[in-house]
Parts: C-alpha cells; sequence; structure tokens
C-alpha cells in the first residue's frame, strides 16, 4: 500500500468517524473537516470550507493569531469553547488538538466532541434531584460514583454496558479491579489526588472490560466530604478508545509520509552511485581473464553493488514509495538466497528448516524485492512468536488447486499454483485476532515492538502479484501462512554481462543528458565499449541547443527524467518536436509517484531504472534502436 493508498484510507476512516475532525492553519482557515464536523453546525462540508475560526468560534477563533505560537510550543490542546451552528445557536464544545506539520506548513489537528448534553447534564444534576435520574439513566457518557475504599455506590447503564457488567456484579467491583495493570501507579495516584484536592479536570487513564478489552477513558472527578473527609467520588467520563486510534493513526501517517520522503531522495543519490559501481565494476569484468585476481575482486564489487541495490528497494517498500519491476523468477531460488539472511534474523534458540523441492520450477511473475520483503517480515513474526525458542519451517511447492478446494479462500482461480509456507511453532493467535492481523495499524505486540504495518505490507503486496494469502494459528500451536502465487511457463530472465554483451553492440548516436558529471562519464566509457558513438550534455537546455544545431546525427537520447530547468519528460517533446526521428529512453533513481509528478511512468517501455547496468542498459537500447 502506498502513500496515497495510505492517505485515502485515513480520509475514509476520519470522514466516516462519528468524532468531528478539523484541520486548522496558522490564519485560522480550515483545510479539512470531516462530515461530523460540518454537520454538527448544520453546514455542508463545501460551506464550511469557506469559513474561518472566527465564524464559528467566538471565544477562540479571533484570537488564533495571538495564540498560534503558545498552541505550537504546548504541542498538545485540551480545552472546552463554544462554537455557534448556521442557525445561529451556540453549542459546547471539548476540544483535543495537536500540532503537526504537513509538507512544512504548521496545523491544527482538532478531535472535537460536543459537551452540550454534558454540560447540561451537570447543571440539571446540581440543580434538580427529580431530572438527575432520567439524565444519569440516559446519558451517554460513563458516570460512576465510588467510595473512599474504591468500591461502586453507582454506575450509569452506559458504564456497565462500556464495561460488560450487569449491576448486580459491580456492588461487587471496586474501581481497582478495573484498573489496567499498565496504569496502576497513575490511577492509585489519581484516586488519592481527587479525594485530597477535591477535583480533578482532566483525567486520562485505561480501564479493563469484563471481556478483557482495554477501554480508553477521559474525564473528569471531584470529591464531596462529611465532616471533613471524603465520603464519594464522583466521575463523569467518555470512552476515547476510537478517538485516540484515529490520532495514533494519523501520527503515524505523517511518520510514514516523512520516512517516505527522505527515503526516496536517499533511494536517488544512492541509485546514481550504484549505477557507477555497477557499470565501472561490469566494464573492467570484460577486459580481464576470468584467473586474474582482480577479476575475483570486481564480482565482490559487483554483488555488493546489486545487494545495496536491493536494499534500497526494499527501503522503498516499506515506505510505501516502492518500485515495481515485475519479471520471471524462481520462488525457490530466492527461499534458497535468502535463508542466511533469515537464520541471522532469528536467535539460536529457533530451528529454522528450509524445503525447496530439488527440480521444482516454481516460476512466477513478480518483483523479487518485494517478495523478499514479504518473507523477512514472516520470518520476523515468526521469531518474535517464539521468544523462548521453537522451530521455523519455509517451504515452496507447486499445487494444482482443484473447485473442491475453494473453499478454503476467497475468489481463488483453479489452476496451478507456486506456494510459500511459514510455519512456526510459536505462540498461536485467537480467531478474534487473525480477523485483524492483515489490518494497517493493527498489532498485538508491546507498545514500541511494532507498527501493525508488516502484515498489512505482505497483503499488499500478495494481492499486487494476483496471489491469495492465507492463515493457520491457534492459541499454543503455533501458526502458519501460506502464500499463493500462479505459476507461468515463461523462462526465468537472465542478466546479461560479459561475453553475452558482444553481441549487443551497436554502432549508432547516442545523446546522453544528466546533471551529475560522474553519470555522464561511466555511461559515455559503456555505450563506447558497446560500439555506440556518444554525445553528453549537462543539462536539458545543452542537450536540446546540441538537437537545434543539428549539427551531430542523433539516433537515440537517454535522459534523466528530474533535473534542474526542464524535466526530461518536457525535453523530450522538444527534442522530438525538432526531429521526429529521435527515440527518446528515460532513466531515473526516483521512485514511482515521484515519476508520476514528472509525466513518466515506470511501466513504459522507454524506460529503465537506476543503478543501470550495462547488460540491462544493452538489452534495452538494441529492443529500441532495432
Amino acid at each position: 500500500m502506498d502513500n496515497q493508498e495510505l492517505s485515502a484510507l485515513f480520509m475514509r476512516v476520519v470522514d466516516t468517524a462519528n468524532v468531528e475532525f478539523y484541520l486548522i492553519n496558522a490564519e485560522g482557515g480550515f483545510a479539512y473537516v470531516n462530515r461530523a464536523a460540518a454537520g454538527s453546525l448544520g453546514y455542508t462540508e463545501a460551506e464550511f470550507l469557506s469559513l474561518t475560526l472566527a465564524d464559528i468560534d467566538p471565544e477562540v477563533g479571533p484570537r488564533v493569531g495571538e495564540l498560534w505560537p503558545e498552541w505550537k510550543k504546548q504541542g498538545d490542546l485540551h480545552l472546552e469553547t463554544t462554537h455557534r451552528t448556521k442557525s445561529g445557536e451556540i453549542v459546547q464544545k471539548e476540544v483535543n488538538a495537536t500540532c503537526i506539520t504537513v509538507d512544512g506548513v504548521d496545523y491544527i489537528g482538532a478531535f472535537v466532541r460536543d459537551i452540550t448534553e454534558r454540560k447540561r447534564m451537570e447543571t440539571a444534576l446540581r440543580e434538580s434531584g427529580e431530572q438527575y435520574r432520567d439524565l444519569f439513566e440516559s446519558a451517554s457518557d460513563l458516570i460512576q460514583f465510588v467510595r473512599p475504599d474504591g468500591s461502586f455506590i453507582q454506575v450509569n447503564p452506559a458504564w456497565r454496558a462500556t464495561f460488560g457488567y450487569t449491576e448486580e456484579e459491580v456492588k461487587h467491583l471496586t474501581i481497582f479491579d478495573l484498573i489496567d495493570s499498565e496504569c496502576t501507579d497513575h490511577c492509585m495516584e489519581t484516586f488519592q489526588k481527587v479525594q485530597d484536592q477535591g477535583r480533578i479536570d482532566r483525567i486520562d487513564t485505561t480501564f479493563v472490560a469484563k471481556n478483557g478489552e482495554k477501554i480508553m477513558i477521559q474525564g473528569a472527578a471531584n470529591c464531596r466530604y462529611e465532616k471533613g473527609k471524603p465520603h464519594l467520588t464522583r466521575c463523569i467520563f467518555r470512552n476515547v478508545t476510537e478517538e485516540k486510534k484515529l490520532q495514533a493513526q494519523l501520527l503515524q501517517s505523517q511518520k510514514l509520509e516523512a520516512v517516505g520522503r527522505l527515503t526516496s531522495g536517499v533511494a536517488h543519490d544512492f541509485n546514481n552511485l550504484l549505477t557507477t559501481i555497477l557499470s565501472y565494476s561490469e566494464l573492467y569484468l570484460r577486459r580481464l581473464p576470468e584467473s586474474d585476481p582482480l577479476a575475483n575482486a570486481l564480482r565482490a564489487i559487483r554483488e555488493a553493488g546489486i545487494r545495496g541495490a536491493a536494499l534500497t528497494r526494499q527501503l522503498l517498500t516499506f515506505s510505501r514509495h516502492q518500485v515495481v519491476d515485475v519479471r520471471v523468477i524462481e520462488l525457490g531460488s530466492l527461499v534458497s538466497g535468502l535463508s542466511s539472511m533469515i537464520r541471522r534474523l532469528i536467535h539460536p534458540g529457533i530451528h529454522c528448516t528450509v524445503e525447496v523441492v530439488p527440480g521444482g520450477q516454481g516460476r512466477i511473475l513478480a518483483d523479487q524485492h518485494q517478495l523478499e520483503q514479504v518473507l523477512l517480515n514472516l520470518a520476523i513474526n515468526a521469531r518474535d512468536a517464539m521468544p523462548d525458542g521453537g522451530a521455523l519451517t519455509i517451504s515452496c511447492r507447486e499445487e494444482v488447486l482443484e473447485q473442491s478446494e475453494f473453499s478454503n479462500f476467497a475468489n481463488i482461480e483453479p489452476g496451478q499454483y507456486v506456494v510459500l509456507v511459514v510455519s512456526d511453532t510459536g505462540q498461536g493467535m485467537s480467531t478474534e485476532v487473525q480477523e485483524h492481523i492483515f489490518e494497517p495499524f493493527f498489532t498485538t505486540k508491546p507498545q514500541g515492538k511494532g507498527t501493525g504495518l508488516g502484515l498489512a505490507t505482505a497483503y499488499g503486496i500478495v494481492k499486487q502479484h494476483s496471489g491469495y494469502i492465507a492463515v493457520e494459528s491457534e492459541p499454543g500451536k503455533g501458526t502458519t501462512f501460506r502464500l499463493y502465487f500462479p505459476r507461468v511457463e515463461a523462462p526465468v530472465e537472465a542478466v546479461v554481462t560479459g561475453a553475452a554483451l558482444e553481441a549487443l553492440q551497436g554502432n549508432e548516436a547516442i545523446l546522453v543528458v544528466d546533471d551529475e558529471p560522474e553519470i555522464l562519464a561511466v555511461l559515455r566509457h559503456s555505450l563506447e565499449s558497446m560500439g555506440y558513438t556518444v554525445l553528453t550534455a549537462a543539462s536539458s537546455a545543452e542537450a536540446l541547443l546540441l538537437v537545434e544545431q543539428g549539427k551531430e546525427k542523433i539516433d537515440l537520447m537517454l535522459t534523466d527524467v528530474v533535473m534542474p530547468g526542464m524535466t526530461g519528460h518536457v525535453l523530450a517533446a522538444r527534442v522530438q518536436a525538432v526531429d521526429p526521428r529521435i527515440r527518446v529512453l528515460f532513466m531515473s533513481g526516483y521512485t514511482d509517484s515521484m515519476l508520476e509528478e514528472y509525466g513518466v511512468s515506470r511501466t513504459h517501455a522507454n524506460f529503465i531504472s537506476k543503478p543501470l547496468s550495462p547488460g540491462e542498459l544493452a538489452v534495452k537500447l538494441r529492443k529500441m534502436l532495432a
């Protein structure tokens, strides 16, 4: 799932949520509001975006400019205010907000709850004993009255429904029975503080429901005294579990965006360096006899460059800026090749077995580096599920699925499949957990130990490859993942190196355009060794001038996509307007999303990815010049 898909998912979640969400800029304008926000004040979403905070919030709105520096300094905001509806009605709101930065622009991301009813309820509780009962029973907020020893005097129906206890069961509980073990010290201190100080206006903690579900609550409490001693503590809470999840997803989306942009830029620079490493190592390998000691050193350099390119692609996959390079591969060879890395990732207490059927073809159409990422994710999850040791088994085999086997899958087609099986003897998963494991941000790992993205990424990659993923698990009995990929008959694409290049020579004239001097130098060297006449230009303007002057016959232009001044896409259009005979081959080390912004698709026939190797470049050129 890339950043655009992730953003669309987040927008869909926020827009359908009951909680109001506002994205506010430093001038008080609305960059985005969800349906709940617009509907709460009686506006359409389009009407709302034409307003400012001052139009709906007479208390805070006019002071945005004055308050903004302090808000930014605090980071998180918690306040109560009033809003004016379209009809002029004044409603009371509770705001939980955080300062965020998106693409260098500061915003306030605010989750807002209408507390008009709660405020009315509190007033009614003070003013009328008769009205108290109705409000108490019908309130959606969670209300509890607690004795100094922590036992419950009374809770309202919303409280019982949230935590799953009957009225009779509540009589035998104390507040300490519900406190999440991770919050025990904090809750004990807060409970004592209420009794000592008489009131706390904001409490954030976590209770555990009868079914074991953790419920995040937020609210306030006050203490009533008799003869100078605490008599009862009154608390009004609300369930903010979903709201907190939305906040966490927003933060995670921002982190992914930041990581993605950083990784994308690093990948571009790194791919330029790898082009130089791969090209020179391949060129000089051709000039040395196999027995020369330097040949072994150059082969090691070339292999290191290839591994560096693979690592870069894995980083891009993780950050949702993946580069798709689909070709025929042998899945069994991929599994065997990764086995040593997997053994290094797991601890000595885990016995790892890799089973690949000898002679099995296992050919599929796939991006090898993405499937490596899937296998590594599954192996790491298996390792984490066996902290005390166990067995990890990875196998690859071919299967033919018949119609009778479809009950285990959704919408699977009959036919031949290559199956990757990853099985562990770890802790296993309940049926309830299995229903959510492929959801983004869902994780059973402790805070800070997992992002909830590994299996979501794996699921997305398998689906992109027209595959299917199935899981079998039971608590205490381990987990088995089965990944099904359609089998293909086409031959595995071989890497073109050494003597094979001799058959891919040419004598045409090629213009190379790149703003990196090292790239120009290595490509000139590579192309001239293949027999081509080579012209170079360090900018789009220089390249266009060469074409317009017409002094040199040019058969093909090999140009970078992202360059200062004029992009490769614009240069290509202007060059072909001067001489339509000139073919154009684009090259880039940037990611798919960046290339799309510059009008180029990696799937086009006239594109080649950096890092370039002489073999791939030779094949591409002969196809285009044939």
